[in-house]
């Protein structure tokens, strides 16, 4: 990597992991656009470019995952009971999501785009909504609408390069109740989980681009600046998330939604002019 994809990929592993703790998003809104970049700065295109950015974003998104985890659990923000209803149908769909995208020639650039300004928007309107509402009580807990759930984060996840944040945290408060921190902690529970066995059917393909340090799509030595920034910025977001309302996490949450949907937005809109 040249010196200018270094610090950029440092820099926004620090903010991805940020948000992971802060948010409880894997931090893939963050690392699509990086790592689109990157590869684009190597001269990918194509359904090639959406399964490399898909892979190595589900790559960085484990890591961010799985630190800030650790740091919920210490922190007693960890919910095993419903991360792992979510967990399981989550991976068995978004592995199966996986496989058909690396073995089928059809998921292009231009379709990446539509699926992922789609979902940011449903995401952006759902959070709009909840903040009208009144905080109602939280639901009791019942194993079906939590696998529903975890079927939904599966599929947004393969399609969108989302860690499945943007879809677990508007359903787990909106649908079931639950206030911003504990869908939060929930929802970065669930993100390794899932994300571990997608990112095996990536590995044990063969990509068109090759490049140094790879397994299968797995880029490993790009992917390394964006996991040391994330190691660095993680554990300060849950940090922080402890200490501020979960109003103005969901603000926080909109705010980056509104920024990335506009660049996504506007880049859809230029393939068809």
């Amino acid at each position: 990597m040249e010196i200018t994809e270094l610090i950029f990929a440092l820099l926004f592993g620090i903010l991805g992991g940020l948000l992971s703790g802060l948010l409880g998003v894997g931090g893939g809104i963050i690392f699509i656009p990086v790592f689109e970049w990157i590869f684009r700065q190597k001269g990918v295109e194509g359904e090639e470019l959406v399964r490399l950015m898909l892979a190595n974003s589900f790559l960085a998104i484990l890591f961010s995952g799985i630190t800030s985890s650790l740091k919920h659990k210490k922190l007693g923000t960890f919910y095993p009971k419903e991360i792992i209803t979510i967990a399981i149908p989550a991976m068995i769909v978004g592995s199966t999501m996986s496989y058909i995208i690396t073995t089928m020639s059809w998921y292009a650039d231009v379709y990446f785009q539509m699926v992922f300004v789609v979902v940011i928007s449903v995401t952006l309107w759902r959070l709009i909504v909840t903040r009208k509402k009144v905080v109602q009580q939280e639901l009791d807990y019942k194993v079906k609408p939590y696998i529903g759930i975890g079927i939904a984060t599966g599929l947004i996840s393969a399609f969108s390069g989302l860690g499945g944040g943007v879809a677990m945290i508007p359903l787990l408060t909106l649908l079931l109740k639950q206030d911003m921190k504990k869908a939060a902690g929930i929802s970065i529970g669930v993100i390794p989980v899932m994300i571990l066995p997608m990112l095996v059917v990536y590995a044990f393909q063969a990509p068109e681009h090759q490049f140094l340090g790879a397994i299968g799509y797995l880029q490993f030595l790009i992917v390394l600046p964006v996991v040391i920034g994330i190691f660095i910025g993680s554990p300060r977001g849950v940090s922080i998330a402890k200490r501020i309302k979960s109003t103005h996490l969901k603000l926080i949450f909109a705010i980056l939604l509104i920024i990335i949907g506009v660049k996504y937005s506007y880049q859809l809109i230029n393939s068809f002019v």
